[in-house]
């Protein structure tokens, strides 16, 4: 006997690693609720999954509005019941050092990496305790693991996931949730300037690739829960 498609949401859905987890959950039979800022990428995106894309039902929405956050939640509950598979995907950067990172910049990195995080999850938690059963996935960054230049706020912000994470894991890992971090390095995806991925691409994961250790991680049985995984490119450490 199959099992029954999963509901999966996952955010930063219209490209890089969030277009990736897209197009394997959907393969593999699942809903999937892609979830993104702008409306035009995620029909493309769709558009590209050809008769799966039957399976993937797309929702704008700006993590960073708790507003819409909780809006788009609400829809979501109300069209599909459930979310089974929370997947945080959806990320920015600003490569600048230190000093020349302004407020406004660093605003916009935390407040989409860490905060809209916290959004996103709150916004489904409830439910997931509700039935008291649940998966939800981070895509953090080695970033949070490692001192890189040009990157402290990016660094700060998937730290702060890290951490905020860890905390709820402990909170609810005995009511029937999982949380899992996942701290992927480099990922051939937009988030980078586009001189790093012409010169570094051959050294760089593909986001297809990436994806296939995270699908299956959602697949393990509810005894187990894998609580963080590293991916990093064999070659390690980019030097850009």
């Amino acid at each position: 006997m199959e099992n029954k498609p999963r509901t999966v949401w996952i955010t930063g859905a219209s490209s890089g690693i969030g277009r990736a987890l897209v197009e394997i959950f959907v393969r593999h039979g699942d809903i999937v609720v892609g979830a993104a800022r702008e409306e035009t990428k995620l029909l493309e995106m769709k558009a590209g999954l050809g008769e799966s894309g039957q399976r993937c039902f797309i929702y704008t929405c700006d993590i960073r509005k708790e507003s819409a956050v909780e809006s788009t939640a609400k829809q979501i509950l109300d069209r599909f019941e459930k979310v089974d598979v929370l997947i945080n995907s959806a990320g920015v950067t600003c490569f600048k050092d230190f000093l020349s990172t302004t407020a406004t910049e660093f605003d916009q990195v935390v407040d989409t990496n860490l905060k809209g995080t916290f959004f996103v999850t709150r916004s489904i938690l409830p439910s997931m305790l509700g039935r008291r059963e649940g998966t939800i996935v981070n895509i953090v960054s080695f970033a949070a693991k490692a001192s890189y230049t040009l990157s402290s706020a990016y660094a700060a912000s998937k730290a702060g996931v890290e951490a905020l994470m860890n905390g709820l894991r402990a909170e609810v890992r005995d009511k029937g949730i999982k949380i899992v971090n996942v701290f992927p390095g480099a990922v051939l995806t937009p988030i980078w300037h586009p001189k790093h991925r012409e010169r570094c691409a051959d050294r760089m994961m593909r986001p297809e690739e990436f994806a296939e250790p995270v699908y299956q991680l959602t697949c393990l049985p509810p005894s187990m829960m894998v609580e963080e995984l590293i991916v990093r490119p064999q070659g390690g450490d980019l030097k850009v």
